[in-house]
Formats: structure tokens, C-alpha cells, sequence
């Protein structure tokens, strides 16, 4: 399509009209969020000691930085699936929290008598608060697909190994090793008798003789045991006397 001077300069306020919207939404969004800090921080400071109030700070920024870092997480960070799923259902949630304290607060400093679910709420769920913000991001982390991608990847190793072990021990039945055990077993029972009774097995040493050329001749220490035959120097076995 052609741009002409007309439908640029229309492109162009449109641009800016999008832009103040975005601007006028963000300072509504905000003033939401400081009015209702607001409220919370009043709810909190009658229901918590004075000494312990500034903790309690800490459990209302949990709450605003939620319902302000979940447009964005949804926005920018979450996968389609059950990640942003996740997160939608999280973001309303903590939206409900900030608006039942502000409903709580108001009834209280009117002195309206409440009902028997927002005074269980007050009782039993406000303190808990923070700890529900943390539940919410920790199943947001959870379902990132890096996560989940990371724990199949351990899954599979854990399988595979596993499946390793099971057939090593399948052949381990099949392989003979009878012989072979009997054996290591029967070398270790001797060396244990040996050492017991300080009787082992000497292995026989060599015993050194010459030949006629002055050379020498290693034999073993059995063939001391055999009976020789003096010889002459002419070879002759010697006879008998007289």
C-alpha cells in the first residue's frame, strides 16, 4: 500500500493516542496499587504488635510487586500452556487478596458488622498472604519449560540407568562364574590358613651348579632330592673295590 502524507500523519496519532493510553493505564494501575497498600497496611497495623509492623511491610510489597510483576511475566516471560494458565489464575487470585483487604479495612473502620466469611478471612488467611504469593511464583517456576525440560532430561538418566543395572544382573545369572568363584575361594582359604598357622607355601629356591666350561646352570631345588652317580674323569662309573 502506498503511504501518502494523509495516512502517515494518521498512522502517527494513532501512534500517540496508544502511547497516552498506555501512560494514563499505568498511572491508574499504580494509584490502584497505592490505595490498596494502603488499606492493607491499615488492616495489618491493627492486627499485628507495633514491634513487629515493619515486617509486616514487607508481606504487603509481596503482594503489590505480584499484581505488578504478573501483567509483565505474563506478557513478556510465560509460555503458552500451563505456565501462563498458571500465572492468569495467579494474577487473579492476588487481585482478589488486595481487594478483600481493602473490603475488610473499610468494614472495620465503619464498624460494619461482617460477615462470617470475610471475619474467617481476616482471622485465618490474612496472615498468610505473603506465604501465598510465594506458593504462586513457585508453581510459576516450576512450570517454565526450562524446568521441566531440565527434570525430563534427569528423568531419562535415572531410567536408563536403572535399566542398565537390571540388565547387568540379568547376565550376571546367565554368565557362569561358578568355577571362578570357587577358585578366588579357595586361594583366599589358603592364604588365611597360611597366615594363621605361619606356615605358607615357600616358593623353592634355585640352586646354582657349573659346568665344564665354569658356566652356571640354574636348577631347581627338587632335582637336589635325585640321586647322582659319581663319574670318573673318563667317564666311567667307578667299580667295585678289590
Amino acid at each position: 500500500m502506498t503511504t501518502t502524507i494523509h495516512t502517515a500523519m494518521k498512522e502517527n496519532g494513532r501512534r500517540a493516542l496508544r502511547g497516552l493510553a498506555v501512560a494514563l493505564s499505568l498511572i491508574v494501575y499504580l494509584a490502584g496499587l497505592l490505595y490498596a497498600g494502603v488499606r492493607s497496611y491499615d488492616l495489618f497495623a491493627r492486627t499485628i504488635p507495633a514491634e513487629l509492623l515493619a515486617l509486616a511491610v514487607i508481606g504487603i510489597i509481596a503482594l503489590e510487586v505480584t499484581a505488578l510483576a504478573l501483567p509483565l511475566a505474563i506478557h513478556f516471560w510465560t509460555s503458552p500452556g500451563p505456565q501462563r494458565m498458571a500465572a492468569l489464575g495467579f494474577y487473579l487470585l492476588d487481585m482478589a487478596l488486595i481487594v478483600a483487604n481493602s473490603i475488610l479495612d473499610a468494614a472495620q473502620n465503619s464498624g460494619t458488622v461482617l460477615p462470617a466469611f470475610m471475619t474467617a478471612y481476616g482471622v485465618f488467611a490474612m496472615p498468610a498472604l505473603p506465604v501465598v504469593t510465594m506458593l504462586g511464583w513457585a508453581l510459576v517456576w516450576m512450570l517454565d519449560p526450562t524446568s521441566r525440560e531440565a527434570d525430563l532430561t534427569a528423568a531419562v538418566r535415572a531410567a536408563t540407568h536403572e535399566a542398565m543395572l537390571s540388565q547387568i544382573i540379568e547376565e550376571a545369572k546367565a554368565v557362569d562364574i561358578a568355577d571362578d568363584v570357587k577358585a578366588a575361594a579357595a586361594q583366599r582359604a589358603r592364604a588365611i590358613v597360611g597366615e594363621t598357622l605361619g606356615k605358607a607355601k615357600r616358593p623353592a629356591r634355585p640352586v646354582m651348579s657349573y659346568n665344564a666350561e665354569g658356566g652356571v646352570i640354574p636348577e631347581i631345588a627338587e632335582r637336589e632330592a635325585m640321586p647322582t652317580v659319581k663319574r670318573s674323569r673318563n667317564g666311567h662309573k667307578p667299580g667295585p673295590k678289590g
